[in-house]
């Protein structure tokens, strides 16, 4: 089984800030690695440290080809990590989650607070949600629109947080299509939502800071709750949570936690106790999920993957990629199929 995860380098500059890796799960070992900066239109700095343009976050296969997301672009390879072309626009700003679906995918711009779904073989935009304009969530959620020209390049033009955040923003950060209907998830509003409806389907102050919306029948929806380091599921039909697997007390994860501190001390000094370091450098940050027939992988910081048992809930296995409580898991897939 190959794993497609993709890595975000906190505090690192944006020419190291992350890369896509081909990890064979098996041998616990990478097959390849493609380091990932945004360019065209380039991006050489950051005012946030955290993150923001940094890394790769939503991937998803589709046939032979890989759909890896950065801040602006989703780059497509083949299996083996070979750059094949790329599908940007002006409204791709903050890109985190995907989803292909047919020949399409959609695609969360987290920053903008819009899902938009894109043709994979020409980019054009095809529909787009901008949830912030609807009626039934401003009226639901007290939010107002965003103030953005749509009809220009927006690329490189919210990189200051005090452009876009507020008390409207959504952090629309992932977006799914299940049984016809567009869901995502409002991370800042600690709720999921259907699109298509105009409807919240699931609220649960668990949710605030999440990451990761993955649904399957019967009604069943996965959510990472990234502060807590737990992966819930939810009930679609209810909005019920009836599992919540914790992360934190599975085995190994203690003994991470103490090589990580250790390292980071060494490091860092004294400076490892002051809020920077707690803003770049958060242990047990579960960000990156995929679920097969049988398996529930979830990525976490400092980059490590777990495989979960789906019926169970116990931890099978892991991956640990770094020590470096800097370096986060963002985007992750699990690939089955040969090769």
């Amino acid at each position: 089984m190959n794993v497609y995860f993709g890595t975000v380098a906190r505090g690192a500059p944006v020419s190291q800030g992350g890369s896509l890796f081909k990890l064979d799960w098996d041998r616990k070992a990478v097959v390849r690695e493609v380091p990932d900066v945004p360019v065209n239109p380039s991006l050489y700095h950051d005012p946030n440290a955290r993150g923001n343009v940094r890394g790769v976050r939503g991937i998803r296969i589709c046939n032979d080809e890989v759909y890896a997301a950065n801040y602006h672009t989703v780059n497509v390879f083949d299996r083996d990590l070979n750059p094949k072309r790329r599908i940007t626009h002006g409204l791709m700003v903050g890109l985190h989650e995907t989803q292909v679906v047919d020949s399409s995918i959609w695609v969360t711009s987290t920053t903008l607070d819009a899902a938009l779904r894109y043709r994979l073989d020409d980019g054009v935009l095809e529909e787009s949600f901008w949830p912030r304009e609807m009626p039934a969530f401003q009226q639901a959620l007290e939010i107002e629109p965003l103030a953005i020209d749509k009809s220009i390049d927006n690329r490189t033009n919210f990189l200051e947080r005090e452009s876009f955040r507020g008390p409207s923003h959504l952090h629309l950060n992932a977006v799914w299509v299940f049984r016809g209907e567009v869901y995502a998830l409002f991370h800042s509003m600690s709720c999921v939502a259907n699109l298509t409806r105009g409807t919240i389907v699931i609220q649960d102050n668990n949710l605030k800071h999440a990451h990761n919306l993955i649904m399957e029948e019967p009604g069943v929806v996965y959510i990472n709750d990234t502060h807590r380091t737990v992966v819930r599921k939810y009930e679609l039909d209810s909005g019920r949570q009836v599992r919540a697997i914790d992360i934190k007390r599975m085995p190994g994860i203690k003994s991470l936690l103490l090589k990580s501190a250790a390292r980071a001390i060494r490091e860092m000094g004294v400076s490892f106790f002051g809020s920077k370091r707690k803003a770049t450098a958060k242990p047990l940050y579960l960000r990156g999920l995929s679920v097969t027939d049988d398996f529930i992988f979830a990525g976490f910081s400092p980059a490590t993957i777990v495989r979960i048992d789906k019926k169970s809930g116990e931890l099978i296995d892991a991956y640990y990629h770094s020590t470096d409580l800097r370096m986060c898991i963002h985007g992750l897939t699990a690939d089955a199929s040969p090769g």
